[in-house]
């Protein structure tokens, strides 16, 4: 039994990242999912506010994917975590100038956390791939 617990556990930290990446991402779904329900709902419809939420999905959600391209970087190499974590700083830099300047900056926010949990899905993907050519 003891040789089954390493495993559990490493695949509940390697899907923990990503449940909480998607768990923070919610609040921003709500107003597009609801629009496009047809109700008129505006949840978010400050951008400072969609700018909390989303500053929450980056800090906490990405952090994992941050420290891995940053290893990365100081061992020059550009792995999984490096496309994604770049591609999400770009649009949540781009949503933090919409934010300032009042415009509705949902849809920056909302592709950066997109390109938190793919990247977060890639690197389980990669490991599971990896740990099975091991085998």
């Amino acid at each position: 039994m003891s040789g089954m617990e390493p495993q559990g556990r490493g695949r509940a930290e390697r899907l923990g990242p990503l449940v909480i990446t998607v768990l923070f991402s919610l609040p921003l779904w709500a107003d597009p999912v609801a629009q496009a329900l047809g109700y008129d709902v505006f949840y978010l419809a400050d951008p400072k506010l969609q700018a909390v939420y989303a500053t929450l999905v980056q800090l906490l959600g990405g952090w994992p994917l941050y420290a891995r391209a940053v290893r990365g970087a100081a061992a020059r190499r550009f792995g999984a975590a490096g496309l994604p974590v770049l591609a999400s700083s770009l649009l949540y830099a781009g949503g933090l100038v919409a934010a300032v300047r009042n415009v509705p900056a949902i849809l920056w926010f909302l592709a950066a956390g997109v390109a938190l949990i793919v990247g977060h899905a890639v690197e389980i993907r990669g490991r599971r791939a990896v740990s099975e050519m091991r085998r």
